[in-house]
């Protein structure tokens, strides 16, 4: 099953479920409050105050990814005008060039829990320059895209890179009550563009949907 037009209305943002997404907690908790974004049919774009960052407001839209012979096999509310990058192997990044940010999904992860995906992350950045875990959490989310009660384990880490410091936030994903990884989402940027990439991979998390 592939997408176009009316896999967008079939699939479309559940409108009113969740409103006003806040960035990641220092412990990684996710806040949430208010409307999710609007259904994706219409392709009505939100915006979302860049509130700790120097660079323009983030404005939204639902996107297609993850490209295969049938069409896309993934959808998310991301920002609109991030530049789409296919890396192959059901993986797909999104990038801010201008203010050397993005986010990256890999929609066939692994077989293991979420939990599990999560302490094996931790134990790869050993040895990192400059590494600072942040904080982990793993919660119980429940979907805005029809994807039923999600499983999120979640990592903030920073690290020095040159002689700036990189902020990061990997999570894995299980859906329809699956506490498996089946998905890992990652964004990454500047420790001044937290809080927009902390709603980035809200609003991603919250409406990702696969193609069955």
């Amino acid at each position: 099953m592939s997408w176009g037009y009316t896999g967008m209305k079939r699939f479309g943002i559940v409108a009113g479920a969740v409103s006003g997404v806040a960035a990641l907690a220092g412990a990684a908790a996710l806040v949430l409050s208010g409307a999710a974004p609007s259904n994706a049919a219409t392709e009505q774009i939100r915006t979302v105050a860049a509130s700790n960052s120097a660079a323009a407001p983030v404005r939204y839209k639902t996107r297609f990814f993850i490209r295969y012979s049938e069409g896309n096999h993934a959808m998310a509310v991301l920002p609109s005008t991030w530049r789409q990058v296919e890396l192959g192997n059901w993986q797909t990044r999104f990038d801010d060039s201008a203010n050397n940010r993005m986010i990256r999904f890999n929609v066939q992860y692994a077989n293991v829990s979420t939990v599990t995906a999560l302490n094996r992350k931790i134990a790869a950045l050993k040895g990192t320059r400059g590494l600072h875990i942040v904080g982990t959490s793993t919660v119980g989310m429940n979907s805005t895209n029809h994807q039923g009660r999600m499983t999120v384990s979640t990592v903030v880490y920073t690290y020095k890179s040159g002689n700036t410091t990189r902020w990061v936030a990997t999570r894995y994903v299980g859906q329809q009550g699956s506490k498996n990884a089946e998905v890992e989402i990652s964004t990454a940027g500047s420790t001044a563009d937290s809080k927009v990439l902390g709603a980035v991979i809200n609003y991603a998390t919250l409406s990702l949907a696969l193609a069955g």
